[in-house]
């Protein structure tokens, strides 16, 4: 695949920067663009944030001037309050700006309970943008994008300058070359929603695109993922209807999901030395019992599946006599 993974420059204005959520490489990036001002593509978590702040102090590039925000989900904006806590530290303020629809849910941020990742702080104080507007940052454009589908208030964003698009969450998380997850995500999935963002994207002239989760996509592989997001969404959520009666046991969905979805093998990197320990451990039980693709197919894809499964079913219970 053609696509840049790693912490660095992904062009000359913009870094992709890895949050190390939740103690792991490669789940979570945002991506900081150096015009005039600097801004901030998402914030990560709340528990992730303080590694952001020093990451950033690291590249010379905190506080930002400002951050936008792709979608309210708490992976991507719970890392506010802390980011403008401690900038105020520093005599600095940061304006924070998202979808007009994204804002309330900015501001209650209780819609993430199902996530089960609280506690969620409120996010005030927000500059609300919609379609067709341009952020400034001198020298560098975003244009705004209206994407919904995955979570309502989402946005995209195309540096027009550099002709880099950043999508969020808004088709999926493709997280390495062989694992795929599809955007039906809880509390507010809407299918057609997100195949009317898809066909929006298609006519966006981008060459480069970047996922929240994960990486910056090139060349051919920036356009087919669309299609391929699709795809995907119809594979998972086919297997959910046919698994509709053990949507509860996560240990049989994961064995499902390892015989009926063709998903890589995860290759968690840890952040930290005690979870690079216990990994290793993992490695060798594994090797002895002989199911260590189980073992880390539990640590890496419980919670995932479970929240897909979820958006399965708040949509399915939602629409059930429409």
């Amino acid at each position: 695949m053609a696509s840049f993974r790693l912490p660095d420059k992904i062009n000359e204005d913009t870094t992709l920067v890895d949050i190390g959520m939740e103690g792991i490489y490669g789940l979570t990036a945002v991506y900081l663009i150096r015009g005039v001002r600097t801004c901030l593509i998402d914030a990560g978590t709340r528990t992730d944030v303080p590694r952001l702040v020093r990451l950033l102090k690291e590249l010379g590039a905190f506080p930002p001037n400002l951050i936008v925000v792709s979608h309210p989900h708490w992976d991507h904006a719970q890392g506010i309050p802390f980011l403008r806590q401690e900038a105020l530290r520093q005599g600095r303020k940061i304006e924070v700006m998202a979808s007009s629809e994204a804002i309330p849910l900015l501001a209650d941020a209780y819609f993430n309970e199902v996530f089960d990742r609280g506690p969620y702080e409120s996010i005030q104080d927000v500059t609300p943008v919609m379609e067709g507007d341009t952020i400034d940052l001198g020298g560098i454009a975003l244009r705004i994008y209206e994407v919904p589908g995955h979570c309502r208030g989402h946005i995209a964003m195309l540096d027009e300058k550099n002709s880099n698009i950043f999508v969020g969450d808004a088709i999926g998380d493709k997280l390495n070359n062989n694992i795929f997850f599809p955007p039906f995500m809880p509390p507010t999935w809407e299918p057609e929603a997100f195949l009317s963002s898809v066909n929006k994207l298609k006519q966006i002239p981008y060459e480069t695109l970047c996922l929240a989760h994960f990486g910056c996509l090139y060349g051919s592989e920036a356009k087919n993922i669309l299609d391929e997001a699709v795809e995907t969404c119809n594979t998972w959520w086919q297997w959910c209807e046919r698994n509709e009666d053990r949507l509860s046991d996560t240990n049989y969905l994961l064995q499902a999901m390892r015989k009926e979805i063709n998903i890589g093998i995860p290759d968690p990197k840890p952040t930290a030395f005690g979870q690079r320990i216990l990994l290793g451990l993992v490695s060798i039980a594994g090797t002895v019992i002989g199911k260590r693709t189980a073992i880390i197919d539990k640590l890496a894809f419980s919670d995932p599946v479970t929240w897909l499964v979820t958006g399965y079913r708040m949509y399915k219970s939602a629409h059930r006599h429409s």
